[in-house]
């Protein structure tokens, strides 16, 4: 009597998990694989994309260093000697001169993390 009842008990664990790979099977086929295909694609061009962009970012970073100094400088200009712009906009150039600065910094190695 004890062993009728494991082997019910075994065979609704089995049919549990039957239904459960059924479940799951059903799912893979029924996603909307024109939606899910050209997402994973695009993520696997961002990456290669990535790469590039760092290869020739990294060709351009002098002139990108020089290019935004002078954006810099022109902000900072316009805010402090034209008087344009509110208390925002200061704190925003701030930011930005501080965040262009310790990218600068870590970039030519005066800081390491």
């Amino acid at each position: 009597m004890i062993i009728k009842r494991i082997e019910v008990k075994d065979a609704e664990d089995i049919k549990e998990k039957g239904k459960a790979g059924l479940s799951l099977a059903a799912l893979f086929f029924s996603l909307p694989w024109c939606c899910i295909m050209p997402a994973a694609f695009s993520v696997l061009s961002f990456i290669g994309a990535a790469g590039t962009t760092r290869l020739v970012l990294k060709e351009a970073l002098f002139p990108l260093f020089i290019v935004s100094l002078l954006l810099l400088g022109r902000a900072h200009y316009l805010i402090y000697f034209k008087k344009h712009g509110s208390s925002l906009s200061r704190v925003v150039v701030w930011i930005s001169t501080i965040g262009a600065l310790a990218l600068w910094a870590f970039r030519f190695g005066l800081i390491t993390i």
